[in-house]
């Protein structure tokens, strides 16, 4: 048993490295495209999984923009998996962190984008269902009228 042990110790290394990477991966914001969509340093179009924010011309669209620039632009932010990788127009669906600020729930709450469900991407709705019906009770930007 004791000859097992290094082997057992190894095998969990690989586990836990494995899962790391594979769900947490840290890049560099270059472009913000609007209020739920960025662009990676590589060129990757990344999703924000769960919000949808105001289309150009939509009431917020411009604050929706900024407030995304101002969490994530030229920053470094880990992104996290879900179920689903990619959208139908393939960019990779991705919860976006910023050190500790969990960006996707923070454009809810700021009233900058409504929660959506996409797909079986379910992992944080009822954190994002909360958020909106607080942005929704303080009449946050979209949520204005």
């Amino acid at each position: 048993m004791k000859k097992n042990i290094p082997f057992i110790i190894f095998l969990l290394i690989v586990v836990i490295l494995f899962l790391i990477t594979n769900f947490y991966i840290t890049e560099e914001v270059s472009t913000v495209i609007d209020g739920d969509t960025i662009k990676l340093k590589d060129g990757k179009i990344v999703r924000l999984i769960g919000i949808n924010a105001p289309e150009i011309n939509e009431n917020c669209y411009k604050e929706a923009r900024e407030k995304l620039k101002s969490l994530v632009g030229g920053k470094e932010i880990r992104l996290e998996k879900d179920l689903t990788e990619r959208d139908s127009y393939g960019r990779l669906l991705r919860y976006i962190f910023v050190d500790d600020l969990f960006v996707n729930s923070e454009m809810i709450r700021s009233g900058y984008a409504k929660f959506i469900e996409v797909g079986n991407n379910k992992k944080y709705s009822d954190l994002f269902l909360e958020m909106e019906n607080k942005a929704k009770k303080a009449k946050r930007c979209i949520w204005k009228n």
